[in-house]
């Protein structure tokens, strides 16, 4: 493999093994910090159903990272346009964590994602992926809730969560999840429109 050259990243990785490590280590990390904060905030008899957003669908061909496994990819901590459309969607968040898997050659990026927080302690993620060579997803949108019973027997909403797969071009497509306190339902539009806005889903690489 050619020597790295002036202009390329000093993180950028030579090979899978020590791409996919780096990529577990960034998500083992990730896990850790949100079930922190959500084990923070769990009252003690609540009981909850856990509710799993996929990512867009990928094909056997690509690694955790969503680098197909025949390209070289880097890991950056950045997204370019995924920042601006959160803050559209909203003004009052705050961007937590972004990531884009770019090719090392061409920097065309083949998934990147982003996680934020809007009041209340509401979270949104979102994941834009393309896979070279894969269907046009199907959409979806599903409406799921987590409670808990109260001291006098009632069920009480703890949370609400929105999950939304908007398909883009054939292979590529967005996902997010919505996760918001108590019964609100007042986010959900800002929600769709940041998932269907234009500017999140990735050109194909």
């Amino acid at each position: 493999m050619p020597a790295a050259d002036a202009g390329r990243p000093g993180w950028a990785f030579a090979g899978p093994a020590q791409r996919r490590l780096a990529v577990l280590a960034a998500v083992l990390a990730l896990l850790a910090t949100v079930i922190t904060v959500n084990a923070a905030r769990a009252h003690p008899e609540r009981r909850v159903r856990t509710i799993v957003l996929p990512a867009p669908p990928a094909a056997v061909s690509v690694d955790a990272s969503g680098c197909p496994v025949r390209a070289d990819c880097r890991v950056a901590q950045r997204a370019i346009g995924l920042d601006d459309a959160f803050t559209r969607a909203f003004p009052s968040g705050e961007v937590l964590s972004v990531q884009a898997t770019l090719d090392l050659r061409t920097s065309s990026s083949y998934r990147k994602s982003l996680v934020g927080l809007i009041e209340d302690g509401s979270t949104v993620s979102l994941v834009a992926q393309c896979v070279p060579g894969a269907p046009r997803p199907a959409g979806r949108l599903d409406r799921s809730s987590t409670a808990f019973t109260d001291l006098a027997g009632n069920s009480v909403i703890a949370y609400r969560q929105l999950s939304v797969l908007v398909p883009g071009r054939p292979g590529c497509g967005v996902a997010l999840l919505m996760r918001t306190r108590g019964a609100a339902v007042r986010y959900e539009q800002a929600a769709l429109r940041l998932a269907h806005d234009p500017a999140v889903q990735l050109p194909l690489p």
